[in-house]
């Protein structure tokens, strides 16, 4: 009785490929490079302060994408972008909702929070980055990039399962199959 292998899968053609390729990356030149062309920002949510219970709510984690406006355009209910005064000893961007507009600044809120934030905004600049949309958890993988351990840690995984992965296979086409009954148990001294 002798033992066959199975026929191998056929390898990929170029065309495979490319579907391949643009299923992968695909997605992610869309998030990236069209809201380029459209003249948009984005950011992402690295806190929870706007995931609040009002519509138009942004969780933690959510890509905001925003387009500059004149400050004159800003209404009550939109949601900014905006660096609060250095005496407000916040690092970094804030995105919050405009909750007053009056002749001595804007007044904006978090969703979540339960007061306004404790400052008012002179905006120094004729324009202001206002939330389009936002696509929610997508921003992890932004926050995930952006910390080099966590790239490297991911980097050497991968590299680490694609040396596995073609150590195994090169054993296994490596290997002699031998016949069942073949070696075991046969005695050519008889």
């Amino acid at each position: 009785m002798e033992i066959t292998t199975s026929p191998h899968r056929t390898a990929s053609t170029p065309w495979g490929r490319l579907v391949a390729l643009a299923v992968v990356l695909g997605p992610v030149s869309v998030l990236v490079l069209l809201p380029i062309g459209l003249g948009l920002q984005r950011y992402v949510m690295s806190s929870s302060s706007m995931d609040g219970d009002r519509p138009g709510g942004i969780p933690r984690g959510a890509v905001v994408y925003e387009r500059l406006v004149p400050v004159d355009d800003l209404r009550t209910g939109d949601v900014i972008t905006f660096r609060p005064p250095p005496s407000a000893h916040v690092d970094g961007m804030v995105t919050h909702r405009i909750v007053a507009i009056g002749p001595d600044g804007i007044r904006t809120q978090g969703d979540a929070n339960a007061a306004p934030d404790p400052w008012l905004l002179q905006p120094g600049d004729t324009v202001v980055p206002r939330v389009a949309f936002a696509l929610p958890y997508v921003g992890y993988a932004y926050l995930f990039a952006a910390e080099p351990l966590l790239w490297l840690l991911a980097t050497g995984s991968a590299g680490l399962l694609l040396l596995l992965v073609t150590t195994g296979s090169r054993r296994a086409r490596a290997a002699p199959a031998t016949p069942v009954g073949a070696g075991a148990g046969s005695n050519s001294d008889d």
